[in-house]
C-alpha cells in the first residue's frame, strides 16, 4: 500500500496518525513477542549444546560466512607494532631453580615494571582441569555466567567495546551502550558464543565459578602473584570466538591474563605515554579508558599468549586484545593494586623508580638527578653546516696538569703495545676520547689506543691480555678499564692520501692525539671529518650475534651499538646537528629528532649499558629484558 502510494496509483483509506498510534500501542508486545521467541531460542540452542557434549561430538562454530579472523583496522588507524614483549620460560628458568626460582619469580614480579610473559606458566592448571570447550560445558552448563552481548543491530558482532552499563547516560537512554552484560547459562552463553556470525556476538566476562577457582590455585606462575600486591579483581573467565576483539583500553591495575584451555590471544600494548595520544573518551563518559584509534607516534609492543602461557602487564598499558584460534579462546584474569615503592638504595631499586614515570619528556633529566648516568663524560663536536664536516675536538687539556696521571696511563699502555709490534711495523699509536682531551674522569672514563700498523699479525688478544694484567692493578684506582683498537695499513702516506682506507680516518682527524709515530691526526685532509654511519650499516648482524652469544658482555656492545645507530638513524643525517659518540648525547639527540617516540627504550638501553644488565633488570629478567629491548630497538631503526 505505501509503494502504491509512493508511486501516486492509490491512496490508503485509512488516516495516517491512527495508524501510527496503533503501531505504537503494538510495540511493546511485538518486542515481547521477539524477546520470548530469542529466549526461547537461546534455551532450546543451550540444551542442544548440553546434548552435543553428552554424545560426545565436537562444538563447532556457527554462521561461517564470517572467517574466525579479527576484524579489519582502518586503513588510517595501523598500529606500529616495533617488537616482543620479554618472555621467560617457567619450566627452565623458574621451576628447574626449585625454591630458589619461585623465590627469585617473585621477587622479578615485585620490580617488574613492564609487560612480561612466562611461558608455561599455567602448565599446573591445565593439567589440573579440563579446559577444553568441551570439557567446560559438561561440567559448568548450568552454571549461571555473565556474557556480553552485542546488539543484533550492529553490523561487526566481534568487536566488543565495554561500556558502564550503571551510567546515568546509559540508563536514561541518553547514550546507547555499544554492548551489555546479561546473565545466562554457560550452555546457552557458549551457543551465543559460538553462533556469531558479524551479528549480535556474544563473549563470557564472568567471576570464575568455585570449582574453577580451586582449579586456578593448583601451582605454576600464580603461586607468585601475591608479588604484585593485593587482589583486587578476582579470577574472571574470557571465553570468546576467535577472531573477537577487545578494542584499546587501558586498566588501572596489575593485570595477568592467563590462557587456560584452546586458542590462543595476540595484543598489542601502548606505553602509558601513549594514553594522551589514542584518543581517550574523557573520564566522565560511559567509555572512559576506552581509545578511539591507535597511537600515531608511539610504538606498540607484541604478545602472543599460548595455552598455558601467561601475561602479566603494569597499570595504565593501554592494550588492543584479538582472540586466535580454530574455534574458540579460553583465559583467565586478575587485578592487583600494590603502593608505589620508591627504593633509592640499589641500581635496580632506582631503575623501577624511574620506570614508573620513564615515559614522561624529562625521562633523561631524571636519569640524571637519580644518578644512573652522567651527561658530562662525552662530547658534541660542531659541525659545518655547509660542507658536513666535524670540527677537530678541543684537545689542548691534554696536555693540562689535571690530566697528567691519565696521559702518563696512555704512554704507559702505548709502551705495552710497543713490545709486541717493530719500529718497521708501527705507523703511530693515538689516544682519543676523553683522556685526549683532558676529561676523564675516575672509574668512568676509559684510556682508549688506535694502533696503525703494517702487521696485520698482530697478537690482539695477548696485548689486550699483558694491557690488563700489567696495568689495571696500577691504574685501577681512576683507569675503568685500556680499550685498544687495531688499525692495518701499507704506510702512513697511504692512510692520508686515501679517503676510502680502511683506517678510521675520521676518528684519527677529530678525536685523537698521538702519542708516538707519524701525527696522522695532523696530516689528514678536511673531507676526512666528514662523518659516515658506523653502526648503523651492521647493527642487525651485530645485534644477532650478540644475542646468541648471550653473555652480559655481548647484550652491552649491542646495546651500545644500537643507541649509537639510533643516532646515526635520526640525527647523523642533520647538518645542523653536532657529532657524538658518547652513548648519553647519542640518546638524547635521537631522541630529539626521530620521527617516533623512542626515548624511553633508548634510555632504558643506556641505563642497562651503564650498569649493566643484571645489576639493571635483576637475576631471572635480564637476558630475556634485554633481549626484548634489543629487538624493539631493531624494528626502530629501520
Amino acid at each position: 500500500m505505501v509503494i502504491l502510494a509512493a508511486r501516486g496509483e492509490a491512496r490508503c483509506p485509512v488516516p495516517f496518525a491512527p495508524v501510527c498510534t496503533l503501531t505504537r500501542r503494538r510495540r511493546p508486545v511485538i518486542r515481547m513477542l521477539a524477546d520470548a521467541r530469542a529466549s526461547a531460542r537461546d534455551a532450546w540452542d543451550g540444551a542442544r549444546v548440553r546434548a552435543r557434549v553428552a554424545l560426545g561430538v565436537k562444538l563447532a562454530p556457527g554462521g561461517r560466512r564470517t572467517p574466525l579472523t579479527p576484524p579489519p583496522l582502518a586503513e588510517d588507524d595501523e598500529p606500529r607494532v616495533v617488537g616482543p614483549v620479554a618472555e621467560i620460560s617457567y619450566e627452565d628458568d623458574v621451576r628447574a631453580r626449585g625454591v630458589a626460582g619461585e623465590r627469585a619469580l617473585s621477587s622479578a614480579l615485585a620490580g617488574l615494571r613492564e609487560p612480561l610473559v612466562v611461558r608455561g606458566g599455567a602448565e599446573a592448571w591445565m593439567r589440573a582441569k579440563d579446559w577444553t570447550l568441551e570439557g567446560l560445558v559438561a561440567a559448568h552448563g548450568e552454571w549461571a555466567c555473565d556474557a556480553r552481548v552485542v546488539s543484533e543491530d550492529v553490523d561487526e558482532g566481534r568487536m566488543f567495546v565495554y561500556c558502564e552499563e550503571s551510567h546515568r547516560a546509559v540508563r536514561d537512554g541518553t547514550f546507547t551502550a555499544p554492548s551489555t552484560t546479561v546473565r545466562m547459562p554457560f550452555s546457552t552463553a557458549v551457543a551465543r558464543v559460538l553462533r556469531s556470525s558479524g551479528r549480535g556476538g556474544a563473549y563470557v566476562q564472568s567471576d570464575v565459578a568455585s570449582d574453577m577457582a580451586r582449579a586456578c590455585e593448583a601451582g605454576g606462575a600464580s603461586a607468585s602473584f601475591s608479588a604484585l600486591g593485593v587482589e583486587s579483581q578476582g579470577r574472571r573467565l574470557w571465553l570468546a570466538l576467535a577472531g573477537s576483539v577487545s578494542p584499546l583500553h587501558f586498566d588501572a591495575s596489575w593485570s595477568t591474563l592467563t590462557q587456560v584451555g584452546e586458542g590462543r590471544k595476540r595484543m598489542l600494548l601502548h606505553q602509558p605515554f601513549a594514553l594522551g595520544q589514542i584518543g581517550l573518551y574523557p573520564n566522565w563518559h560511559p567509555l572512559r579508558r576506552r581509545g578511539r584509534h591507535f597511537a600515531k607516534n608511539a610504538c606498540a609492543w607484541e604478545a602472543i599468549i599460548e595455552p598455558g602461557d601467561v601475561l602479566v602487564f603494569p597499570p595504565r598499558w593501554a592494550h588492543y586484545t584479538e582472540s586466535l584460534g580454530d574455534r574458540v579462546s579460553i583465559a583467565v584474569t586478575q587485578r592487583f593494586t600494590r603502593p608505589r615503592e620508591k627504593n633509592l638504595e640499589t641500581v635496580a631499586g632506582k631503575f623501577q623508580h624511574w620506570m614508573e614515570k620513564s615515559d614522561r619528556p624529562n625521562a633523561l633529566a631524571r636519569l640524571l638527578s637519580l644518578g644512573l648516568v652522567d651527561e658530562g663524560v662525552g662530547a658534541v663536536l660542531p659541525r659545518d653546516a655547509r660542507t658536513g664536516e666535524v670540527e677537530r675536538g678541543e684537545l689542548s687539556g691534554w696536555m693540562s696538569t689535571e690530566n697528567d696521571e691519565w696521559r702518563a696511563a696512555a704512554f704507559e699502555g702505548a709502551n705495552v703495545v710497543r713490545q709486541h709490534i717493530t719500529d718497521d711495523d708501527l705507523i703511530g699509536i693515538y689516544c682519543r676520547g676523553s683522556v685526549a682531551r683532558g676529561e676523564a674522569r675516575s672509574m668512568i672514563s676509559d684510556v682508549d689506543l688506535i694502533v696503525v700498523t703494517r702487521d696485520a699479525d698482530v697478537p690482539e688478544d695477548v696485548i689486550r691480555e699483558n694491557l690488563a694484567r700489567r696495568l689495571a692493578l696500577r691504574f685501577s684506582h681512576m683507569v675503568k678499564k685500556f680499550d685498544v683498537r687495531f688499525e692495518f695499513a701499507d704506510s702512513a702516506e697511504s692512510v692520508v692520501s686515501s679517503g676510502a682506507h680502511s683506517v678510521d680516518v675520521f676518528v684519527l682527524s677529530t678525536q685523537c692525539v698521538t702519542i708516538c709515530g707519524c701525527p696522522l691526526p695532523d696530516l689528514l685532509p678536511s673531507s676526512a671529518r666528514v662523518p659516515k654511519p658506523r653502526s648503523l650499516t651492521s647493527v642487525r648482524g651485530d645485534v644477532a650475534d650478540a644475542l646468541r652469544h648471550g653473555s652480559e658482555r655481548a647484550i652491552m656492545w649491542a646495546l651500545k651499538r644500537l643507541i649509537r645507530a639510533a643516532y646515526e638513524r635520526y640525527a647523523l643525517p642533520r647538518d645542523e646537528v653536532g657529532f657524538t659518540r658518547d652513548l648519553y648525547h647519542s640518546v638524547r639527540l635521537a631522541a630529539l629528532h626521530a620521527n617516533v617516540d623512542i626515548s624511553s627504550d633508548l634510555a632504558t638501553a643506556l641505563v642497562v649499558c651503564v650498569h649493566s644488565p643484571k645489576l639493571t633488570y635483576g637475576d631471572l629478567l635480564w637476558r630475556a629484558q634485554s633481549a626484548a629491548l634489543c629487538r624493539r630497538l631493531l624494528v626502530l631503526l629501520q
